[in-house]
């Protein structure tokens, strides 16, 4: 997307290209790695500090990907990092905004990742079939669009065109190339032109050199430190965490205060949700994102699956809103910065 047990991380020292920082709270120390930059981040300055790092220019280019699906469901990355799934029949009806993948101009990749129907059509009409494999009409049409000034005008005069791109189908024909098939991935690219260059991820280790079970006891402690966060209601610590991620997330979005704001009010009110019931990290699949350097538990996307978590981040909780019981799934993208040990995976920027 193992029972929950709150593990403690032993402290070990980094470079100050990197240090750890510890959070104090009131009955243990936080000891997931705080990034310097990050250190100094508060509730009462997060909106300041992220603000004041978000660059603006004449043009501010957004990027959407327009996905047009049949007989499938479906997953989208864009530099092999995730940005959507739908695992129903419904067709989307506004554009995905990509620019949270687009780190800088160049060559971007589009990667399709398609699934049959699998019980979609039965949960939708009541049919009994089960489709187990795609079929020879399915299809899958992407246009890749963008806005020069989206944040000044989103009238549809103003997209332009990036590139078009069709499922393959077999050569002479109109079959789908994957027909039979339980699973079906393909790429394809195009250009963009983007005036900021984030660093996101890119300095990280390859995560998959790492021993499977240290990487995966690293994880499951990182994700522990996170339910703790959740329980205790943390938010100072939350904050710091995802500073530098939401750094990158607002300036390829070239968001404004208001924006932000409602970032740090969402944090806020994820933490204060009533009842909260935290559910056991069981039954996930490490996914590895970026090229390698992200790592992601999720619960899995290909059949047989639990159709309420399939393919939903593994920590997760429910929680009451009003007499209703619903479930809040936060995702977690961990990266290790390149030349430290594993006991430093961390946030992604």
């Amino acid at each position: 997307m193992k029972k929950i047990i709150l593990i403690l991380l032993t402290m070990s020292t980094l470079g100050s290209c990197a240090q750890k920082n510890q959070t104090k709270t009131a009955n243990k120390k936080i000891m997931m790695p705080i990034p310097q930059e990050s250190k100094d981040i508060t509730v009462d300055n997060f909106v300041e500090k992220v603000v004041s790092q978000i660059k603006h220019y004449e043009k501010e280019p957004m990027y959407f990907i327009r996905p047009l699906q049949n007989n499938c469901v479906y997953e989208l990355l864009v530099n092999d990092y995730l940005i959507y799934q739908d695992y129903g029949i419904e067709k989307l009806g506004t554009p995905i905004n990509i620019n949270r993948a687009i780190l800088q101009s160049g060559p971007q990749t589009v990667t399709v990742r398609l699934y049959p129907l699998g019980d979609a059509m039965k949960r939708a009409y009541g049919t009994k079939e089960t489709v187990t494999t795609l079929l020879d009409k399915t299809e899958m049409n992407i246009s890749v669009v963008k806005y020069d000034a989206f944040n000044i005008s989103q009238d549809l005069e103003d997209e332009i065109l990036v590139k078009e791109h069709k499922a393959p189908t077999i050569e002479g024909t109109n079959a789908f190339l994957g027909a039979g098939l339980p699973y079906f991935e393909y790429t394809f690219s195009f250009d963009a032109k983007v005036p900021y260059v984030n660093e996101g991820w890119t300095n990280g280790e390859d995560l998959t050199k790492f021993d499977k079970e240290e990487l995966e006891k690293q994880i499951l402690k990182c994700y522990n430190e996170y339910i703790y966060i959740y329980k205790n209601k943390e938010l100072d610590t939350l904050l710091k965490m995802i500073y530098l991620s939401e750094i990158r997330r607002r300036q390829a979005q070239y968001q404004n205060r208001e924006k932000v704001k409602r970032v740090l009010d969402e944090s806020k009110e994820s933490l204060n949700y009533k009842n909260k019931e935290f559910q056991p990290l069981e039954n996930y699949i490490i996914n590895f994102y970026g090229n390698n350097k992200i790592v992601s538990l999720r619960h899995p996307s290909k059949e047989p699956v639990d159709h309420r978590l399939r393919g939903w981040s593994a920590f997760w909780f429910k929680y009451q809103k009003g007499n209703r019981i619903k479930g809040y799934y936060p995702g977690l993208y961990l990266y290790l910065p390149k030349g430290q040990p594993l006991d430093s995976l961390q946030m992604i920027r």
